[in-house]
């Protein structure tokens, strides 16, 4: 433990330094590039902040304070610039959407939903795969945070292969895993409410697109991508680790207490209606895994009260968000007064408001989106069009050239740079005036982004996949087994992205 907080020290350490370093060289020693003083000052600040990022010297939102605090103090751009973002609809969208997840979480009927899900299958490998795919599609759209949904639905997936017999870090296991987790992470470009990704990207869109974009248009342009990724996926992981009949299938010692939640027949019957032990431990032999019985959320209890509110609360709001195009209330404003309504109803209270919105990451997600207008005011944006418009419009002649182009420097370039929002800001704020004048529309670029923008082929990478790793304390699966798969999944996500071009050039968006 102290050697590994000493390297972590020591990066931080180098981190702090190299930015700062980096940020004066580019700052003080920068050629002649055709951009104002003002702006090459902006990009020496975003360099030396880039640097902090993937160093992890501070929070990612701290560092975004600095950031803001540096370009106004050194390049002059006005700190009403930078934070522009906190006055605009996309992150008061994201406030009360985080603030629904926390009531979902809170009322216990995410848990619910889950579990019923998986019950309205056969108790086989094949079925509960199949069920725990559909669960984390299902439940996806309904809460913003990836992390979230994974940390409530990935001990389930350990209870359900506990409850089958199978081996912990053994193949149908691993299978169980994948199923929950790709199916949170296939799901969430296709719906704009299944991430907080999603928002952050519509708020980088310009004002025209975000227009057209609503949350049924974007499932729709999203819809082939969607269909077959989540189609290849399910198979792959079906064919590939299905068991084999061997020492995968034996009854693991550690997963019950004999006699309360295990089935004598391997079933999950146990698991989910045992009326008084059916708590499944993880590998310590404590009860941290996700209760089949535990009211709130049980689907053999009656539906609490608060549940009963909040699931009223989520399907009139999805109803609206859907119906947009006909009512034209913007979903921000339904999102907000859906939330008054969960504060209202006694399902949000003040601790839940502070403790279950993830408070930092909205102001980074702030501070980030305003990097749009700082680099407008400072002549960046105009800058790189005259730059780069050439390359780009070459590489524009190839639509499979030019998406897939995008998405591949993504899976690259994820290794550095650690927040997939901080990459998309970092990158779009360049992207979207390109795309204007070579006729692409800017979501297509984004979308391709978006569809693998959290890669897990490294333990840090990914917010969403530590979160589902460690809810089991690490003990479902081995992460190298696991980063393996990612090849695969991005495969399968680039396939995606290729059949859905054609569909994107007869929707007019390439």
């Amino acid at each position: 433990m102290g050697s590994g907080s000493g390297i972590l020290g020591k990066k931080k350490a180098i981190g702090a330094v190299g930015g700062v370093v980096l940020g004066l060289t580019f700052g003080l020693l920068c050629p002649d590039i055709g951009l104002s003083e003002q702006g090459v000052r902006c990009l020496a600040i975003l360099l030396g902040a880039i640097v902090w990022w993937v160093a992890g010297v501070l929070p990612t939102y701290a560092t975004g304070v600095v950031m803001v605090a540096l370009f106004a103090m050194v390049a002059g751009i006005d700190s009403s610039v930078a934070l522009s973002a906190f006055s605009a609809s996309t992150w008061w969208l994201l406030v009360a959407a985080f603030g629904l997840g926390a009531g979902m979480k809170r009322s216990g009927l995410l848990k619910r939903m889950a579990l019923a899900i998986v019950r309205m299958f056969p108790n086989t490998f094949v079925a509960q795969v199949t069920g725990l795919f559909a669960a984390g599609t299902i439940v996806g759209p309904l809460v913003p945070s990836m992390a979230a949904k994974a940390s409530m639905l990935t001990p389930l997936a350990q209870g359900v292969g506990d409850a089958l017999g199978y081996e912990r870090f053994g193949k149908p296991m691993q299978g169980l895993f994948l199923a929950t987790f790709c199916s949170i992470r296939s799901v969430a470009p296709a719906v704009l409410s299944a991430s907080i990704i999603g928002y952050a990207l519509l708020g980088l869109l310009p004002e025209g697109v975000r227009a057209q974009f609503d949350m049924l248009h974007w499932f729709l342009a999203a819809l082939p991508w969607f269909v077959l990724v989540a189609v290849l996926n399910l198979v792959a992981i079906i064919v590939i680790y299905r068991p084999d009949g061997n020492s995968s299938t034996k009854r693991n010692a550690v997963a019950y207490d004999a006699g309360e939640a295990a089935d004598p027949d391997g079933g999950l019957s146990g698991v989910l209606d045992a009326p008084h032990a059916s708590r499944l431990p993880n590998s310590s032999g404590s009860s941290d895994a996700l209760d089949a019985s535990d009211a709130p959320g049980a689907p053999s209890s009656p539906m609490s009260a608060h549940e009963k509110r909040m699931a009223a609360i989520i399907v009139i709001t999805v109803l609206l968000w859907v119906t947009e195009p006909l009512h034209h209330v913007a979903a921000h404003v339904v999102a907000l007064v859906a939330f008054a309504a969960t504060v209202a109803c006694g399902i949000m209270g003040k601790s839940g408001f502070r403790e279950d919105i993830s408070w930092e990451s909205l102001v980074f997600v702030g501070i980030a989106m305003g990097l749009a207008n700082v680099f407008d005011a400072a002549g960046i944006q105009q800058w790189v069009v005259v730059a780069a418009g050439p390359a780009f419009e070459a590489l524009a002649g190839n639509p499979y050239a030019f998406v897939l182009g995008a998405a591949v420097v993504t899976v690259i370039l994820r290794f550095v740079i650690v927040s997939e929002i901080a990459y998309l800001n970092i990158v779009m704020v360049f992207i979207v005036p390109l795309c204007a004048g070579i006729g692409i529309n800017p979501w297509v670029v984004g979308f391709a982004m978006y569809a693998v923008i959290s890669p897990w082929f490294a333990l840090y990478q990914t917010a969403t996949y530590l979160a589902a790793f460690y809810s089991v304390d690490g003990q479902m699966v081995r992460h190298a087994d696991m980063a393996k798969y990612c090849l695969l999944y991005t495969l399968i996500s680039l396939i995606g992205l290729a059949v859905s071009i054609p569909y994107w050039q007869w929707m007019g968006l390439l």
